[in-house]
């Protein structure tokens, strides 16, 4: 059995993968996402991390149906770990989701020469330099998510790297010395599918691990997704459904475009083209809770989908935007912000339910379209994620793209990608392309219904258009107004 684990937003996954891929058990525990110091800030407890994570073992553990011969960890990012000396987190993580260090990633920008997100780790590094500087004397190393996590399994630190070039996304090469940021305080790099240490003695006895169990290097959760799921055939898309959402697509080429965020994937040749949504579930959320559904034991999500299928098609003419913290590619705004659009005294809480719901297909197709039209199209998307297991939502991103959605055995795919890095690490794959061909299987497959085509293609056009004009009112809102005082 391959021991993977998963470190997202909103919940820490583990699973027990055997080695023709079927999951013996998965198991879930939430972690929590906090407000930091201002709007755009967004923080994590690490240690909530590895409480849930060492949760998640002990029950795998203690249920195995065979050996564990491996663990891995895959996690979400940009977030970012300071540690001190002895690998004790200084303070609260910073999310991925945090866009606090704008002007950080603007000088870092000029200084590269490419545009830097305020989101990715070295403008964070530099903000956290910058605004805690008695935390920074505290910190010895900067981890992200993931490599935390196996840094406290084995006692061996790496920031995981499957191509050269994500370098300029990580701790950005010789710019962070010039920025004040000694090279001590980033882990070397190490490629996935190797055996970084194995499981140390008080790793042990919080998780249930057994001592000495290789611990892999495995990825990101995006890639993880990608080879989970199967998308390493080019015009296969991973989507990457959950607090966030992303469409991950496999080609044999990078994009021209920069909008798009064009990667090396985790099978060497090939690529990953991305876009999608920063709020996707997250706007399910704030749903749920604007509409006032009472708690029980249903997620928020599911509430807002049972309330959607009262509608129709299309909500009745109206639409969603659901960019409720700023938007990364395509559009690459970061202030822009969510609307409803087409609202009347006839529509009614199922609408409004739909409406919210179809702004996730119609998000993502704001990536399959304007991909398709750089020569860059998908024949197939794979759905990873908890809400990959709702088949309202499922059948409705393959009405809205018009293309075949599928869904995994093991939907929460990070977690078979994770897997295939250990079977790479022990030699029972030559190769991540092989494992993920012998561990991914397919148990649904939705096709988009050709009689809803006309009506959401209508739509999807006023929804681009929609997004593409909110822009410039969304920065007039959000702008601080002049102190009166200060006009003399």
């Amino acid at each position: 059995m391959y021991l993977t684990f998963d470190i997202g937003t909103s919940s820490v996954k583990g699973a027990l993968v055997g080695e023709d891929g079927r999951a013996d058990r998965v198991e879930r525990f939430s972690v929590g996402l906090y407000r930091g110091e201002g709007e755009a800030a967004w923080e994590a407890e690490p240690d909530e991390w590895w409480k849930a994570l060492g949760e998640c073992s002990r029950r795998l553990v203690d249920t195995a149906s065979g050996p564990i011969r491996a663990a891995a960890v895959s996690g979400n990012g940009p977030t970012l770990v300071p540690v001190d000396r002895g690998g004790r987190p200084v303070g609260r993580a910073i999310s991925w989701m945090d866009r606090r260090a704008r002007d950080q990633a603007d000088r870092i920008s000029a200084l590269l020469g490419f545009p830097l997100d305020p989101s990715f780790y070295l403008p964070k590094a530099l903000w956290f330099l910058e605004n805690r500087r008695a935390d920074f004397a505290r910190t010895a190393r900067f981890f992200s998510c993931p490599e935390w996590a196996a840094y406290r399994l084995c006692g061996e630190a790496c920031t995981y790297l499957s191509d050269p070039y994500y370098e300029r996304y990580t701790w950005g090469g010789a710019a962070a010395s010039g920025l004040g940021l000694d090279d001590s305080l980033f882990p070397p790099y190490c490629g996935p599918g190797r055996i970084l240490g194995r499981v140390l003695p008080e790793a042990s006895r919080e998780t249930g691990i057994p001592e000495g169990t290789p611990v892999v290097s495995a990825f990101p959760d995006f890639l993880a997704s990608l080879l989970g799921s199967g998308a390493v055939e080019p015009g296969i898309a991973c989507d990457r459904a959950g607090t966030s959402e992303a469409l991950n697509l496999c080609s044999a080429a990078p994009c021209a475009d920069w909008s798009f965020l064009s990667l090396p994937h985790a099978v060497p040749g090939l690529w990953n083209i991305s876009g999608g949504l920063s709020t996707s579930g997250k706007a399910l959320e704030w749903y749920a809770r604007a509409a006032g559904f009472p708690e029980d034991e249903e997620t928020g999500a599911r509430k807002v989908f049972r309330a959607a299928e009262t509608s129709v098609p299309g909500a009745r003419n109206l639409l969603f935007l659901p960019f409720l913290a700023g938007e990364r590619a395509p559009l690459w705004r970061r202030d822009l912000r969510g609307a409803f659009l087409g609202l009347s005294v006839d529509h009614g809480p199922g609408d409004l339910a739909r409406a919210v719901a179809e702004s996730i297909g119609f998000g993502l197709r704001l990536t399959s379209q304007g991909l398709a039209e750089l020569g860059h199209g998908m024949r197939l998307v794979r759905v990873s994620g908890t809400p990959a297991r709702n088949a309202f939502l499922s059948r409705l991103k393959a009405d809205i793209l018009g293309l075949p959605v599928e869904v995994p055995e093991l939907a929460d795919c990070e977690l078979s990608g994770n897997a295939a890095a250990c079977a790479v690490a022990l030699g029972d794959c030559g190769s991540l392309a092989e494992a993920a061909a012998r561990l991914v299987h397919v148990e649904t497959r939705f096709e988009p219904d050709p009689r809803l085509r006309r009506e959401y293609d209508r739509l999807y056009g006023i929804f681009a258009d929609a997004a593409a004009a909110l822009i410039p009112f969304s920065e007039r809102l959000v702008s601080k107004p002049r102190d009166a005082a200060s006009d003399g």
